[in-house]
């Protein structure tokens, strides 16, 4: 009797090996819908927060996110804005472009972009732009992202 649970005991863990796999190739898709029923999303400092404007340029677009300063109570002194430029494919070999970051129709900095290397420089042509705070290429486009003081602090 007890070979006999033994044989049965291994064989059920046998047979559940499949369904323990399978279960862990399909835990994204139930772990999307897990979170998404939540409401759950990403913190603006790891996504850049949500795009704002969009320029038409020939063949790409530059996507200015909305600025972050959030913090967990508040807002911060210093943030900073996104832009990215895309799709990769249609992309010049360097992009220099002047951005306004909060829409007041007066450039706040300037952006140059070797798409090639990823080097990027970054002009302040405002008190509000800090400087550089990194570039980054994504999946479909190239991102700067600024450092930006608040202007409401």
């Amino acid at each position: 009797m007890q070979k006999l649970k033994g044989i049965l005991g291994y064989t059920w863990a046998a047979l559940l090996i499949p369904l323990v796999v399978a279960t862990l190739f399909g835990m994204g898709d139930w772990m999307e819908l897990l979170v998404s029923s939540t409401g759950l999303t990403v913190s603006p400092w790891f996504s850049g927060d949500v795009v704002a404007r969009t320029v038409a340029h020939a063949g790409y677009e530059t996507r200015i996110h909305r600025p972050v300063f959030r913090a967990l109570i508040g807002e911060r002194r210093e943030g900073f804005v996104q832009v990215d430029w895309g799709p990769l494919e249609a992309l010049p070999a360097q992009v220099d472009e002047e951005v306004d970051f909060d829409g007041d129709g007066q450039a706040d900095f300037r952006v140059v972009l070797d798409t090639a290397s990823g080097r990027a420089t970054l002009t302040p042509l405002t008190e509000y732009a800090l400087g550089l705070a990194g570039a980054y290429r994504l999946d479909d486009a190239w991102a700067v992202r600024a450092a930006l003081k608040n202007p409401r602090r």
